[in-house]
């Protein structure tokens, strides 16, 4: 494989399974189509019905990368484990990708670590746990600093090369920030945190920068990172899940989700995805604000 093909993988195996189906789904959705896959088992999670495979390119449908499968039937995970190398059937009905087969065709070391096992996501209502954070400015954070304001908290990281991924949540947060600034029922009462998952290169002084140049007010919009582990580990409270295949920057495969938090600190709902509007935010932030 020549050089410029192994680079081209490697950006585009960082795409998400949520970036690729909302560019892909278009076409498949109401009819179901069914896609050979081929790849390696990196981890396998039956009480979720969920299997991780680094795949190859998926002919007419997407490329290749390393994502989490949802399974209908769970005794197709029986007998799978990390490594095994597998042929499967990927069905794609509207929104919805699941396995209908997995035939183990091989077994292979893993040439990666395999993904951290996934932590159960927050139900409505439950208290958020503290966790230790870093902001824009190089302060210590703690979550429970915001008590007393409704929060709206969304993870991204700054060198995204996916318009329409990360640099989205900036755009909609930035909409989001100048409605709220212009409710007073809302201003003062509401902030906004981005978190970055890239603490390496997301440090206070880059977060700085680019909350600068979205045009970040401090006081209703603020940056933060900290440690790798917890911010991973704080994320996927929310059902985010981060996967690293690399250094290149495009190489980072993650959901999105942003979550809405009372002034108590309990969760009041979670937003998947990338297809809310700045509307629909401010409208679950002024109701959590209105039952404070």
């Amino acid at each position: 494989m020549s050089e410029s093909r192994k680079r081209k993988r490697s950006t585009v195996s960082g795409r998400t399974w949520a970036t690729v189906i909302a560019l892909t789904l278009a076409a498949a959705c109401g009819r179901g189509r069914e896609y050979e896959l081929r790849g390696q088992i990196l981890a396998v999670d039956s009480a979720r019905q969920e299997i991780t495979i680094k795949h190859e390119d998926i002919k007419g449908f997407m490329p290749g990368m390393t994502m989490p499968f949802r399974v209908r039937d769970a005794a197709l995970l029986e007998g799978r484990v990390a490594g095994d190398l597998v042929r499967a059937t990927l069905v794609v009905e509207g929104p919805e990708g699941y396995l209908t087969s997995i035939d183990r065709i091989g077994h292979a070391p893993l040439t990666e670590p395999p993904p951290r096992p996934r932590v159960d996501a927050l139900n409505t209502g439950d208290e958020i746990p503290d966790v230790v954070l870093l902001d824009d400015t190089g302060a210590t954070r703690q979550m429970r600093e915001w008590r007393g304001r409704t929060l709206a908290v969304t993870f991204i990281y700054t060198r995204c090369p996916l318009p329409d991924f990360c640099p989205r949540m900036d755009r909609q947060f930035a909409e989001v920030q100048q409605l709220v600034m212009d409710d007073a029922a809302l201003r003062g009462h509401v902030q906004l945190l981005l978190i970055s998952f890239d603490p390496a290169y997301d440090t206070p002084a880059v977060l700085a920068t680019h909350g600068k140049k979205v045009g970040a007010d401090a006081a209703t919009w603020t940056f933060l990172t900290g440690e790798q582990a917890d911010v991973e580990s704080f994320a996927a409270l929310f059902g985010v899940s981060v996967m690293r295949e690399g250094s290149d920057p495009g190489s980072v495969v993650h959901n999105l989700r942003t979550a809405v938090i009372d002034a108590n600190g309990r969760l009041v709902k979670v937003m998947n995805g990338m297809q809310w509007t700045p509307s629909e935010l401010v409208t679950e932030l002024r109701g959590a604000v209105a039952v404070r």
